[in-house]
């Protein structure tokens, strides 16, 4: 499992997110303000336990929880980068 800061940094590492801070710093979400779809939040709740969640309700490819989100707890660096990047994907399509 990768700690809170390399999933941090992995987010980072995607010019097209911006990193806001919620909950006075206990959790880090990341939107796309380009998203043809309604919401904005690509990643969300990365907390420092490294539980953290996807948007996953324009995707087919990943089983999501009742909201549509993907959870990244246990995702390694390759599987959350594959993940994000269909996200922003899957959220660029009118």
């Amino acid at each position: 499992m990768l700690s809170f800061e390399h999933k941090r940094e992995i987010l980072r590492s995607f010019p097209e997110l911006r990193e806001q801070s919620i909950s006075n710093g206990h959790y880090v979400n990341f939107t796309f303000s380009s998203s043809k779809k309604p919401g904005k939040t690509v990643a969300r709740e990365l907390y420092h336990s490294g539980n953290g969640y996807v948007c996953g309700r324009y995707m087919a490819d990943y089983p999501t929880d009742a909201r549509g989100w993907i959870n990244i707890k246990n995702f390694n660096e390759a599987e959350l980068k594959e993940v994000v990047s269909m996200s922003i994907e899957s959220m660029s399509k009118p």
